[in-house]
């Protein structure tokens, strides 16, 4: 005979060893369609491993994308009584600070998925389960654990609580109470000495997340594809892009470019319109009277931006999509000589190629920029030609002589 004596102590939370099982008044095939109905033989997201995992060998936060399937297994009780035997496998991938480390890991279920799963079966079967299985490989449902509490975070300033103290333990016939609550006494004794080396490791994770410092000095690159080139040049190598929201160290400011600590000894600049610079470092780019120190005033400005065929003969455009930049000189007093209309036109070059690297300009070949002025012109580039220039592998003088000048003394610097 077995009884229940109520013990004031915490349940540990320790992997389980054997299935949950219990024991319901119907037939293996109501059962069976019963849990279908519920989806309990297929796998699925678990949002939050806190409360769900008996133990883990690194900190829930190093888990990510937790999933959990059933292993659920019919066995005879009898006419028409079924037991239902229950194991969930829990699965995490395990990030480490070494990535060769990292890896999906199984982590030990501490009953709950399996408990929820008993009860929601009682109420789709309903009224009470039978009696607990009598087979000696299966265990009766053990009470669920109020984790509730472990559910916080793990740099929450507060302490973690033990679970509500109710145990019940069973004694078997000519068992020694005695032993059974010495055993009791053990494990909460090791349960509390768990407890307190947690918070102990919660206030050293919180203490080193008070004494992180953040670099003042970091710029982030706007938007995706942004160049990173080897040297302070339009025409310079290009190392890689950059993808939007990137952080990187400003070492100095160079006129319109910005040289920034890539990695270790790797070194490279980033145009100054690309990116967000930090308080400090755009007051010291700020001249007394509040403008921006070391920029040339812009020339020219964009009057209409569109996307038809390319009006002109040239063979490369000749009946192509292209997208077309009508600009206008801002002021008659500033002198446009043939260099600020090329630099001008290698800004929206740039500009073009910068937001078509996610896919911005579909079916467009080429970009033009017209002039519209007496001493205009027009310049024109293919996608192909472009592309080239702003991978690094064709020089910014080769690319002048592959693109569309008309007339080309616009174009042409002076000597």
């Amino acid at each position: 005979m077995f009884f229940t004596l109520g013990i004031s102590s915490p349940l540990p939370v320790i992997a389980q060893a054997v299935p949950y099982a219990r024991t319901y008044a119907k037939s293996n095939e109501e059962v069976d369609r019963a849990l279908k109905e519920m989806q309990a033989y297929t796998g699925q997201r678990l949002p939050v491993l806190d409360g769900f995992v008996a133990s883990a060998d690194h900190p829930l936060d190093r888990y990510q994308r937790a999933y959990y399937q059933f292993s659920i297994d019919l066995l005879p009780a009898g006419p028409g009584s079924a037991v239902v035997r229950v194991t969930a496998k829990i699965t995490a991938w395990y990030t480490d600070r070494e990535p060769w480390k990292s890896g999906y890991q199984v982590l030990p279920s501490n009953g709950r998925l399996e408990l929820d799963l008993l009860d929601r079966l009682s109420d789709k079967l309903g009224g009470k389960p039978a009696a607990s299985a009598s087979s000696p490989d299966v265990e009766a449902p053990k009470p669920k654990l109020n984790l509730s509490g472990l559910a916080s975070s793990p740099l929450t300033p507060s302490k973690i609580p033990v679970p509500a103290p109710t145990v019940f333990a069973r004694t078997a016939p000519g068992g020694s109470e005695g032993e059974e609550l010495t055993a009791l006494r053990a494990q909460r004794e090791a349960e509390e000495k768990r407890m307190r080396q947690l918070n102990e490791e919660l206030q050293n994770l919180e203490e080193i997340q008070r004494s992180q410092a953040h670099p003042a000095n970091l710029v982030v690159v706007k938007k995706a594809g942004t160049p990173v080139l080897a040297r302070p040049a339009a025409d310079s190598r290009v190392l890689f892009l950059a993808a939007v929201d990137d952080e990187f160290e400003s070492l100095e400011t160079n006129g319109e470019w910005i040289h920034v600590q890539i990695s270790g000894p790797l070194r490279g600049y980033i145009r100054r319109s690309n990116v967000d610079l930090p308080e400090d470092v755009a007051s010291r780019l700020k001249s007394p009277d509040g403008t921006t120190a070391n920029v040339k005033p812009e020339v020219f400005r964009v009057e209409r931006e569109e996307a038809r065929i390319f009006p002109g003969k040239w063979e490369p455009l000749a009946g192509k999509s292209v997208k077309i930049y009508t600009v206008r000189s801002i002021s008659q007093d500033l002198k446009t000589d043939a260099a600020a209309k090329r630099n001008f036109a290698f800004s929206l070059f740039q500009k073009f190629s910068e937001d078509s690297s996610g896919g911005a300009a579909p079916g467009v070949e080429g970009v033009v920029v017209t002039f519209d002025s007496a001493d205009g012109g027009i310049v024109g580039a293919t996608l192909a030609t472009l592309k080239q220039m702003m991978a690094g592998s064709l020089s910014r003088d080769n690319f002048w002589k592959l693109c569309y000048l008309d007339p080309p003394d616009a174009f042409q610097p002076s000597p």
